[in-house]
């Protein structure tokens, strides 16, 4: 729930799109402004509902992620990006094509976060919440499978302490209780 103002977001929107303004096409560092006005224009489709709003922050994302290409730094950020603004493109739409999409960006996601890169967790997190959606929509065993697979290896890198730990274990014993009802 965001609480800040409706005239704040709408300047930052502004200052963003100028900063994209001064950064052209193949400037170094448009990707940034690029992501920068994405979410803001997506916090500001979660505010207002603006199916508009959410179309253009898809294309800024699309865009970005065109500049991060195989072998880039942000690349796995940059899909990640992209993939939640499709789920919520999905949420819309229904779209088992977009729902697809999304999955097949988590997985590049994840394949660039090997075991013990910094945002591994993060993106076996992502997948299996993809995963799971999927899951809920065909009712095949392999995606719930996955998911819980997915989650298993999330739940390894959250020791006791990690404040991840909580939201990993609610995850994987929701995966389990489904296997179990099956």
């Amino acid at each position: 729930d965001r609480s800040g103002s409706l005239s704040d977001l709408e300047e930052m929107i502004r200052m963003f799109r100028e900063s994209l303004e001064l950064r052209p096409p193949g400037h170094p560092t448009r990707r940034f402004s690029l992501t920068n006005l994405a979410t803001a224009l997506s916090i500001q489709y979660e505010r207002s509902g603006s199916l508009r709003d959410l179309e253009e922050a898809l294309h800024m994302y699309r865009e970005s992620l065109e500049l991060c290409p195989r072998g880039h730094p942000a690349r796995d950020m940059s899909l990640n990006n992209l993939a939640y603004a499709l789920i919520k493109q999905y949420d819309l739409s229904g779209s088992s094509s977009v729902l697809e999409e999304t999955i097949r960006m988590f997985r590049e996601s994840l394949e660039i976060c090997l075991p013990g890169h910094p945002r591994r967790n993060t993106s076996l997190n992502n997948l299996a919440g993809a995963l799971s959606t999927q899951y809920e929509r065909s009712g095949s065993l392999s995606d719930l499978e996955e998911t819980v697979r997915m989650l298993r290896e999330s739940l390894e890198l959250c020791p006791p302490g990690n404040p991840r730990r909580d939201g990993v274990l609610v995850s994987l014993a929701n995966g389990l209780s489904r296997q179990y009802n099956r």
